[in-house]
Parts: structure tokens; C-alpha cells; sequence
């Protein structure tokens, strides 16, 4: 009687095989969907320069890495962007008809958003944010016909598959409606309450990264860095409007252009972790930490105040430049708030006079939004490695991408460069950024052996390295300042350390 029961009221083996097949029809298109994103990923990301995925902690929120066996194969999941995405991609995918096509349709908003944030990437040296939907009509304007037809006709083929394939019953609306509300939630406290938007996703581990939109990206996903982004500047700007607006006379350039007599030329030199051994007092130098030429430079220095220690090199930059304390009031970084838009600093002020105003920044582009923030100062022109420069116009040549170049390779094209530019007959403001000695200090053992004995610290140590480091970069230092006063004797220098390096030993 038992086993009669157990035939009727327990489903057969047919039954089981016609669930597993539903359940599987029901979570291939997610499971397709989640492959594509990290395909993407990997692919343009590497393409486009977003290539930190081997290096990533497995703590990091946007991948986590798992290890299997002796082998370390490594498998990527998402963590918090891909349930996102998930639950966008059910509210889309159960709004519509169970149609075959419905699975692409609900699909395409999701891929053209990774695909357009790397190509956009690839093609624009800037990581894509949501401020950026508004520079779309300009884009299309100066765009080929055949690319405004293109975005105009994919948009109108979308919404129009959409809408064929949308549910027509009211209650079988209800459930994929809940989902597009739970989906939206996101987006819109991000714009309407930033402050707890960031709080929340702060306390799950998602930031910001202070010194590079593009790591944000990579580390934080696609659609998660758009609303970090959004929310971090609107959180800026309603904070922004509650300051009383100072006018400051000192940088209207018509006071300048009356007062300045004799435009020289000015030369501000910044050198990652530029740090004085001597001033170590703990250690003990049985050789010189300098070479002897560096001695006049070192009876010269000063000590400066730094806003910030280990790292955060756009901070110091920002003071130095603008004139104004980097608090990191309204963002981790002030040069993540720029986005071009001119700002009263040194180089725009410089330039209302008549000043060329020259940057070189030898890393990437994206290296604390440089690019965009070194537009906003006023400079005219931006130099990088071509390792990192794409099309862009410059005279640093370097192709080596795994490691910064020292600075008396920067220094010796710097000074060519002004050469150049002393040619042209304007005064000019050279600005260089050096990163060379950047933690950690790797050092060509054979091009640049140790010269320092130095008794206190281990020969391994990061203390070490650069203490290393600094004696051929001042002597670098040194022969540069020698040949620019030479050619440019009347000149205004500069030469400063942004920070002090985390160090240890």
C-alpha cells in the first residue's frame, strides 16, 4: 500500500528529467549572461588597459578569486556586481512574453553597458562615467553619418523589440515590476541620498579608489563604479553648495599681467618619495648617501609639509599648484573632482599672461585623472611616457610599461624639451611629475649598484632600496639643475618630494 502511494504522489522519472529541464531552461540565460560580462572583462578589459584582475586580493569585492589544488587555477566570480546585473536582467527578462528572443532583448542594455565602458576606454584614454551621457549629442554631431544612424537605429530597434515582446496582463506585471523597482533602488538613492548611498557601500567594501578611476572599475564592476562615481560627486556638490562662495583677488591675472615685471621662465619639479636618508637618524652611512655634486643642492633644502604620507601624490600636487589646502573634503582625491573645466591655479593664471604652460607626467594618463585634472589647472599641454600616451602628442619617449622610468631619463628629454621650448619666445611654466622611487623600489641591480653602506637596515628592505635609489636620483637631480641653469640661468626652480614613502626594516 505503501509503495502504491509512493508511485501515485511522487513524480516519476519523466516528471524529474521535465523539471531539470525547466530549471535548466530557467537559468541558462542568466548563466550565458554572467560568461559574456566576463568575457568581456577580461578581454577588452586587457585590451583597454583594465589588467589588474592576476594581482587582485580575494578579499577585493568586484572578483573574487578562488584557488584550487597545487596548480593555483584561479576562477573569477563576481560579488557584488553580477547579483546586480542579475536582478536587472530578471526584471527586464520577465517583463516580456517567454518568447525565444526575449533573453537577447533583456540581454542587450547589459552588454552594450560593458562594451561601451572598455571600448569607450580603448578609445578615449578615460574611464566612462554617467556625466559622460551628456556629451552623447555633441559625439554624435561630429560623428560619421553612417555611426549617428547606427546609435539612433539600435536605440529605436531596442525599444521596439521591447515593447512587442512586453506582457499584456496586468498581473503578470506585478512580479518583473517588483524586480525593476528592487533593481532601481540603487541608482536612485545614489543621486538622491548620496551620503548614505556611499555609507552603505562603504561598509560592504565599495570605494572609490582614491588614485585611479580605472582600478575603481575593474575592482568595483562596470555598473557599481557608475553609481560610486555619480554618488560621490553629487555628495561633493551638495556640499559644495553649502560653502559661501570667496572671491580672491590675488588670482584675477589682470593684477599679474600689471604687476609682472619680468616673466621668467619656471620650472617646478615633483619627485615621488624624494626622501633625505640623512635625516635618518637611526642609521648609520659609512659612504656618502649623495654623490658630491648633490651637496650644494642639499645645503639649500627645506623642509615642507606634506598633505599626505605613503601615498596620494595628486594631493600634494594640488597644493602645490593651487595654492589651497587638499583636504579631501568632497572626494579622496581633489583631481578626481576636475573634469577639465578651468580652475584659478598657477598654470591658468600663468597662461592668462601669456605662459606656455608645459606638463609631464611620466605614468598614465589615468594616474589620479591627471589628464582631465592637469586641463582644469590651465595647463596647455600634457606630456606622457609613449607607453602609456596612445595618440596622444608627446616628446617623453618610453616603452616600457612594467617599470617607471628614473628619473635622469626623464630629466635628460625634459631638458631637450625645454631647449625647444625656450625657442618659442614666450616665458613658460614647465611642470615635471616624476615617479621613479614609487614603492616598491625595484632598482636594475646592474645599471644602478648599490653605493650606500649602510649599517640598521636590512640589504632587502624597502628602506633600503630607496635609500639605493636616492643616491643615483640625486645625482640625476643634480646634473639636471647644473645643465637648466645653464641654459635658462634667469629661471624660477622648483624641486619638492610629493610625500614621504611608507617604509620599512
Amino acid at each position: 500500500m505503501l509503495t502504491e502511494y509512493l508511485r501515485l504522489h511522487l513524480p516519476g522519472k519523466r516528471d524529474f528529467v521535465l523539471s531539470l529541464r525547466r530549471a535548466m531552461r530557467a537559468v541558462l540565460p542568466f548563466f550565458i549572461l554572467s560568461l559574456i560580462l566576463l568575457a568581456i572583462s577580461l578581454s577588452f578589459g586587457l585590451a583597454g588597459g583594465i589588467d589588474e584582475y592576476f594581482s587582485f586580493n580575494p578579499e577585493l569585492p568586484f572578483l573574487l578569486l578562488v584557488y584550487e589544488s597545487l596548480d593555483q587555477v584561479q576562477v573569477y566570480f563576481f560579488h557584488h556586481e553580477l547579483p546586480f546585473l542579475l536582478l536587472v536582467y530578471a526584471a527586464l527578462f520577465y517583463l516580456m512574453r517567454p518568447e525565444t528572443w526575449r533573453a537577447v532583448i533583456a540581454a542587450v542594455p547589459i552588454i552594450v553597458l560593458y562594451l561601451g565602458m572598455d571600448l569607450y576606454y580603448v578609445f578615449m584614454h578615460s574611464i566612462f562615467k554617467l556625466d559622460d551621457l551628456l556629451l552623447l549629442p555633441e559625439g554624435l554631431i561630429v560623428s560619421p553619418i553612417w555611426a549617428r544612424i547606427g546609435v539612433v537605429a539600435g536605440i529605436f530597434l531596442w525599444i521596439a523589440a521591447f515593447l512587442v515582446s512586453l506582457r499584456r496582463r496586468p498581473r503578470e506585471l506585478a512580479l518583473p515590476l517588483m524586480l525593476l523597482l528592487l533593481a532601481a533602488a540603487p541608482p536612485i538613492a545614489a543621486y538622491t541620498a548620496p551620503k548614505h548611498f556611499l555609507e552603505i557601500a562603504g561598509s560592504r567594501g565599495l570605494n572609490v579608489v582614491p588614485w585611479s578611476d580605472r582600478w575603481t572599475s575593474a575592482c568595483m564592476g562596470r555598473a557599481t563604479s557608475l553609481l560610486l562615481f555619480a554618488a560621490t560627486k553629487h555628495k561633493a556638490m551638495a556640499e559644495l553648495a553649502m560653502q559661501t562662495p570667496i572671491d580672491d583677488p590675488d588670482r584675477n591675472p589682470e593684477i599679474l599681467r600689471a604687476t609682472l615685471q619680468d616673466a621668467r621662465n619656471i620650472h617646478i619639479l615633483v619627485l615621488e618619495s624624494f626622501l633625505d636618508p640623512e635625516r635618518f637618524t637611526g642609521l648609520k652611512f659609512r659612504t656618502p648617501t649623495a654623490p658630491p655634486e648633490f651637496k650644494a643642492m642639499r645645503a639649500k633644502m627645506h623642509v615642507a609639509t606634506s598633505p599626505v604620507f605613503g601615498g596620494g601624490t595628486a594631493q600634494a600636487e594640488f597644493e602645490l599648484l593651487c595654492g589651497v589646502p587638499a583636504l579631501e573634503l568632497y572626494t579622496s582625491a581633489e583631481f578626481n573632482m576636475l573634469d577639465g573645466a578651468k580652475a584659478p591655479c598657477l598654470p591658468s593664471v600663468l597662461a592668462e599672461v601669456g605662459y606656455r604652460t608645459v606638463a609631464t607626467q611620466s605614468y598614465k594618463p589615468d594616474f589620479f585623472n591627471s589628464e582631465k585634472a592637469y586641463r582644469s589647472l590651465g595647463f596647455q599641454e600634457t606630456n606622457f611616457p609613449t607607453a602609456f600616451a596612445g595618440s596622444r602628442p608627446t616628446y617623453l619617449q618610453y616603452d616600457d610599461t612594467e617599470h617607471y622610468i628614473f628619473d635622469g631619463d626623464l630629466l635628460t628629454q625634459n631638458l631637450a624639451y625645454v631647449k625647444k621650448l625656450m625657442t618659442g619666445g614666450r616665458p613658460f611654466l614647465n611642470y615635471v611629475l616624476g615617479v621613479y622611487g614609487h614603492l616598491p623600489h625595484d632598482t636594475d641591480q646592474k645599471r644602478f649598484p648599490p653605493k650606500v653602506d649602510v649599517v640598521g637596515v636590512g640589504k632587502n628592505s624597502q628602506t633600503y632600496l630607496a635609500i639605493q635609489q636616492f643616491y643615483y636620483r640625486a645625482e640625476a637631480v643634480a646634473d639636471y639643475l647644473k645643465k637648466l641653469r645653464e641654459i635658462d640661468p634667469d629661471s624660477l626652480i622648483v624641486i619638492t618630494s610629493d610625500h614621504l614613502p611608507p617604509l620599512d626594516g
